[in-house]
């Protein structure tokens, strides 16, 4: 009896073993990595079109959910300074896109925001890399009907149009899915990328979804 359970053992590690390896092979081939892609969720769903947040946003800027923090920005500094900072090469773009100025980077915790802005800063595109994920609060969640999946090179992404809003005398916080806050989600060399455009001014309002989906296409390490 003992010599049937000692023999079964190493058959039993070795399977264990093996299976672990087809895991591994599969996720480093391109159809293993494309079926983790389209199990990974980007954007947080939720059920529920309202909300009651913890502390009433008392500014715009504090409940755009896109807003690293509510307490002062960090300084803008260059996207080499940026990379010294959080020890990962960082995402650009090859030229700026029309109708948009290049502000510089921010560092917030482990994440980098690459910030540009419309001449009279009533719009802006923002570009946020990180290696730990995404930020998760109520804010961050969209209602599921309204994240639409979308493909990035052969890179599976998410695109979602809205915000929680709280209005004026109001204390719940309510999805507006008309909102001009559009925001494309994807991973790539696993780094966390985010492409959030916010206002609807008129230099920039060729850069609908189909758009940002092409200057995320056009991202790369050093251009």
């Amino acid at each position: 009896m003992s010599v049937r359970n000692t023999n079964r053992l190493p058959r039993l590690a070795i399977a264990i073993l093996m299976i672990a390896i087809l895991l591994v092979v599969g996720l480093l081939t391109p159809p293993g990595r494309s079926l983790a892609q389209s199990v990974l969720q980007l954007f947080t769903r939720t059920e529920k079109t309202s909300f009651t947040p913890e502390k009433v946003p008392g500014s715009p800027a504090e409940s755009d959910p896109s807003a690293p923090t509510a307490e002062p920005p960090a300084p803008l500094i260059s996207v080499a300074e940026a990379e010294a900072q959080v020890g990962f090469d960082v995402f650009e773009m090859p030229d700026v896109p029309a109708g948009f100025e290049f502000q510089g980077a921010r560092v917030y915790g482990n994440a980098v925001y690459l910030e540009y802005s419309t001449q009279n800063f009533g719009g802006s595109l923002m570009i946020r890399q990180s290696i730990a994920g995404y930020n998760q609060s109520d804010w961050d969640q969209v209602p599921a009907e309204d994240i639409i999946p979308v493909e990035i090179n052969d890179l599976e992404g998410e695109f979602a149009q809205g915000t929680f809003v709280v209005y004026a005398g109001e204390t719940e916080a309510t999805w507006n899915p008309e909102a001009a806050i559009l925001r494309l989600r994807w991973v790539q060399d696993d780094i966390w990328l985010e492409m959030t455009k916010m206002g609807d001014v008129e230099s920039i309002e060729y850069l609908d979804r189909q758009g940002m989906i092409e200057l995320a296409e056009s991202l790369a390490v050093h251009p």
